[in-house]
This record gives structure tokens, C-alpha cells and sequence, in this order.
């Protein structure tokens, strides 16, 4: 190395050897004539791995998509031949012992010397790759998340720009009973769960597709270059069957099941986001028929997104205008064909569609979260309009009032005093009231209902399992919950009387309710036979278009007015319901 010629130089070597960055100089050949300690401590070697002379190096450069440099890339060939680097970033491989750093070189000619500096980044880096796995990348599985699904379903839909046959396809998979096995057997399991998920996925599909997970119980799968749609679908298929294979976690064996959706990638989607709303449409289509494993999405799907949306937007309106209306339909003794009480069912007068049928709009009130505030003003207006009747009209005074909640207002703290809150601003009496529960709030709350519903039992409040008999456990429900009365679902009452199987499970119902001390009320009775095999099987209530449709307040107040000018007054029910 040369040695300085006068004090200035001596001062700038000593400058040149305090920095903390890398500092090479060569003369114009690439001998080197001065490093500092910095250099010393990176260049393992000496610096012919940058482009100088000397001998073989302990490193190698690479570019930042870590591939080796030709000798006309490298940082010093560069400046030798006149070129200015600023804070071009590198990485220098070490060898022995095996270690990366990401470097910022920058360099040029000056005074027939080549000058080369490199700063150490590799803090930097490791920090943006943290916030970068932060970004785009789910931190339970690994996968990538949603934001950076969406820049590959871009990329994608670009290369379809140029090149029209290209076949894609999207997956949007939800997992159903996830929340069950969350809630029963612990978060930590539900963890495994997706993490091993996740695997089989990117096992599946390889790794030159994008497995993502976008949720809680929700995955994507974005398959490119294809060679058909029907391929797509084959592997849709095979996704939809290792997603049902057990997973062995401990303490049990899970199974789960998965709705997929599928959308097609083309040149018609301008937009990613697009493409993942008609495959998430597709997936929720499933939702409403559980009995397909997969969908592939259409333009009609998309037609019932835009109505899916638009009757969540009117139904939040619709509850702060006062559209929502209850209809009440009888229910009476199967002896005598008196009505001893009503069940309470909400409509919605809608300003454009007229009056709608809840099959149109609770299950949107279900999955947006509007249940809640409806089935509370539902709650609250059955108990008002009762007392009113009741005030009105004596012969009702001990007609019962039937309401059904659902499993998201379960979920809510303080459910027992917002009933008794209602019950006391209503003025309703709480016998009277009687609470309907479905198997899907049993399965979504398990043990941590049981203390609930027997607080609300204990105000007075009667308890009645809602559809008996379409669920898989729905006997042991009736040992482990307290309740008064079952619902036996309308499927069985229909063609009882050609099904002699049926028969002899209506029979075998109403004898467990016997013995269990319950009572039971039959929906669906249509005709005079249904009547008749009830009121032989002894089956005490029945509801159903045999007896009355469902009636606006006014009907009702109409029928009770015609019943109190024939008869003076409607005969009081005396047995206890």
C-alpha cells in the first residue's frame, strides 16, 4: 500500500480509516492502495471480489435477487471504466463462516484513483424484511395474507392482458364448525389446525401457485397457467376432499368441512378485487346449499351479491324507520282447536318490494350482525303488542307469546337483564313468554348456555327447542338443557300420514316429551289427517295454515273482536302451558 506524501494526506487516511463504512482505493490498474479496517473486517480475503486484484476471496457478490455478479457487474470493474455507483445495494456471501450481508456501494474515479465505499445495511434490511412479513404475510401460518394475494391476483390478471388463453382460476375456501372447535376444544388447537391446513394446501397446488390465507376460517388458493378449466375444477375437488381428511391433533381427531368458491380468471376482470368478490360470492352461494361442496361463480351469483348487499344497506335503514312489522300465528290446543297463544314472526315492509318473508332477509341479519338489534326490537314488540291485547281484550289474558332468538344475541353480556328490562318496561307478565331456541344456538354456546337459560328460566320465562328432530344430537339436548316444551319440525308432520316411518317418529317424540314432562307443539298442520294422527297420538299444541295463517296485529284484533260478539267471551284456557 502507498504511503502518504504530505500531512494532508496523512489527515485524509485517517479520516478515511475512522469511518465506519468500508473504504477501498485502487489505482487505475485495480491494485489496491489503501483499505481501512472497516474493509478489512467485511472483504474477507482482500477485495477481488469486487473487481480488484489480489487473490481468490472468502465471498462473493450477488444481486439482490441473490444471484452472482459477471466480472463486468462487479463494483469495481464498474468504476474502473468510469461509472458512478450511489448506494447500489448488494449482497456479499461469506463463506467461512457462512454469513450474508446486504451492502450500499458507491464509488467513482478521482485523481487516477478508483474510490469504492460500502456500508454495512444489513440491519436496515432485516428490519424492512420484519415490517414486509408484517405486511404481507400471516403471522400464525406464514402464508401470504389478503394485501399480498391481491398484488399477485394483479400481476396475474396482467399476464392475461397479454396473453387471452391464459386459464386461472381462484379458490375462496371457508371452513365450516370452525368457531365449534375454537370454542370447544381451545384457540391452540384451532391454530394447529390452520397451520397444518395451510401445508396440505401448499403441498397440493405446489409451489408455483399461491395458497393465502385471508381470515380467521378463510383460505385462497390462486392457480395460474392451467391447462383447462376442467383441471380446475378436478383440483378443486381434490382440495375439497383433503380438507375433510381428519386432522390428528391433540387430545381428538377433527373433521371440518369447507365451502370453496371458484372464479375464473380473465381479461373481462379489470381489477384483483374483483376477482376475489366473485369468488368469495361464489363461496357464500354454498352457505345457502350446504349440500355442495364447491361453486363456480357466474354472472347471476354476482346479480345476487348486489341484492345481498342492497338488502343489508335497507334492513340497517329499515330498523331506524320503523318498517319492520310482526304477524302472529295462532297456536291452539289439538283437543278443541282453542288458541292458547300466538308465535311471534317478523315482515318486513319494504318501501319498493312490498312486504317481505324472513326467508328473504334474516339470514343477511344473520351473517351482517343486524340479528342482534332485530331480534331485540323483535322481543320487545311481541311483549308490548301482548299486553296491549291483553288490556284489551280479557279473553287473552293468558294467551302466551312464542319469540325466537338467535344465537348471536347468546353471544351478548347481560342477556337475562335485557329481557327482564323488556319484560318491565312492557308491563308482560314472564309466563307468558316463551323463549325458541335452535340447535345452532345449543352448538355455538355448548356448556356456557346451560347457566343462562337456566337463569332465564328461573324469571318464569318457558324454553322451547325450535325444530326438534333435524339436528344430530338433538335428544341429548333435552337431558342437558332445561327446557318446557319442543318444536317438532314441520318435515315430519308432512306425509305423516303416507309415511308410516314418520308416524312412528312423531310417536316416539311425543312419548319422550311425556316422559321428560315436556310439552310438544307441532308445526305444520295443514290438513284435517294431520289433525286427526295429532289429536290420536295425543299431541297437546299445533300451529299451521290448518288452523290460521300468520296475522297482521289488525287480523288478530279483528278475529278477537268477532270471538268476543259471538260468545261473549272466549273461554279461558285452563291448562297449563
Amino acid at each position: 500500500m502507498s504511503q502518504p506524501s504530505c500531512p494532508d494526506a496523512e489527515m485524509y487516511l485517517a479520516v478515511l480509516s475512522a469511518l465506519p463504512d468500508a473504504v477501498v482505493v485502487v489505482d487505475l490498474n485495480g491494485a489496491l492502495l489503501f483499505c481501512n479496517a472497516a474493509a478489512k473486517a467485511l472483504l474477507p480475503g482482500g477485495i477481488a471480489g469486487l473487481g480488484g486484484s489480489g487473490n481468490q476471496p472468502d465471498y462473493q457478490v450477488l444481486d439482490p435477487q441473490q444471484q452472482p455478479l459477471t466480472p463486468a457487474e462487479l463494483p469495481l470493474n464498474r468504476v474502473l471504466v468510469g461509472q458512478r455507483l450511489h448506494n447500489e445495494e448488494l449482497i456479499l456471501a461469506v463463506e467461512q463462516p457462512p454469513q450474508t450481508h446486504w451492502v450500499a456501494c458507491s464509488g467513482g474515479l478521482s485523481s487516477g484513483m478508483a474510490l469504492l465505499t460500502l456500508r454495512d445495511i444489513s440491519a436496515a434490511k432485516q428490519q424492512e424484511a420484519s415490517l414486509v412479513q408484517q405486511a404481507f404475510y400471516d403471522p400464525l401460518t406464514g402464508l401470504p395474507n389478503r394485501h399480498l394475494l391481491i398484488d399477485r391476483l394483479g400481476q396475474a390478471l396482467a399476464c392475461a392482458q397479454d396473453d387471452p388463453h391464459r386459464v386461472m382460476a381462484l379458490l375462496v375456501i371457508g371452513l365450516e364448525q370452525f368457531k365449534l372447535i375454537n370454542d370447544n376444544l381451545g384457540h391452540q388447537v384451532g391454530d394447529e389446525m390452520l397451520v397444518e391446513l395451510g401445508t396440505r394446501l401448499q403441498a397440493q397446488v405446489g409451489s408455483d401457485n399461491t395458497v393465502a390465507r385471508l381470515g380467521r376460517d378463510e383460505f385462497a388458493v390462486l392457480l395460474d397457467n392451467l391447462t383447462s378449466q376442467a383441471s380446475a375444477i378436478t383440483l378443486t375437488e381434490t382440495i375439497h376432499a383433503i380438507v375433510q381428511q381428519p386432522f390428528g391433533l391433540q387430545p381428538q381427531q377433527v373433521h371440518v368441512n369447507a365451502s370453496i368458491g371458484v372464479a375464473f380468471g380473465s381479461e373481462t376482470y379489470q381489477s384483483a378485487f374483483d376477482w376475489l368478490r366473485d369468488a368469495d360470492a361464489a363461496m357464500e352461494q354454498i352457505k345457502e346449499h350446504p349440500d355442495l361442496g364447491w361453486q363456480v361463480f357466474d354472472s347471476s351469483l354476482r346479480v345476487q351479491q348486489d341484492l345481498r348487499l342492497q338488502t343489508e344497506v335497507d334492513l340497517r335503514q329499515a330498523l331506524d324507520r320503523g318498517e319492520l312489522r310482526l304477524h302472529y300465528q295462532p297456536i291452539v290446543i289439538i283437543s278443541n282447536e282453542e288458541i292458547c297463544g300466538f308465535e311471534a314472526l317478523v315482515r318486513w315492509q319494504h318501501p319498493t318490494r312490498g312486504l317481505l318473508m324472513p326467508g328473504e332477509f334474516i339470514h343477511i341479519a344473520e351473517t351482517s350482525g343486524l340479528i342482534i338489534p332485530l331480534g331485540w326490537w323483535v322481543l320487545t314488540e311481541a311483549c308490548r303488542q301482548m299486553q296491549v291485547w291483553t288490556e284489551q281484550y280479557p279473553a287473552m289474558a293468558e294467551f302466551t307469546v312464542s319469540v325466537n332468538m338467535s344465537s348471536k344475541q347468546f353471544s351478548q353480556q347481560n342477556i337475562v337483564e335485557k329481557i327482564q328490562k323488556i319484560l318491565d318496561d312492557t308491563g308482560f307478565v314472564a309466563r307468558r313468554l316463551k323463549i325458541e331456541l335452535t340447535e345452532g344456538v345449543l352448538i355455538d354456546h355448548s356448556d356456557g348456555i346451560i347457566a343462562t337459560l337456566q337463569q332465564i328460566r328461573a324469571i318464569g320465562i318457558k324454553l322451547l327447542v325450535d325444530d326438534f328432530g333435524t339436528g344430530y344430537s338433538s335428544l341429548s339436548y333435552l337431558h342437558r338443557f332445561p327446557f318446557d316444551c319442543l318444536k317438532i319440525d314441520r318435515s315430519f308432520i308432512e306425509n305423516a300420514d303416507q309415511d308410516f316411518e314418520k308416524l312412528e317418529i312423531l310417536q316416539s317424540v311425543v312419548r319422550l316429551a311425556w316422559n321428560l314432562g315436556l310439552d310438544v307443539v307441532a308445526e305444520g298442520v295443514e290438513t284435517p289427517r294431520h289433525h286427526a294422527q295429532l289429536k290420536a297420538l295425543r299431541c297437546e299444541l299445533g300451529q299451521g295454515y290448518l288452523f290460521s295463517r300468520p296475522l297482521a296485529p289488525a287480523a288478530v284484533e279483528a278475529m278477537m273482536a268477532e270471538k268476543a260478539a259471538s260468545l261473549s267471551d272466549l273461554p279461558t284456557v285452563t291448562r297449563p302451558t
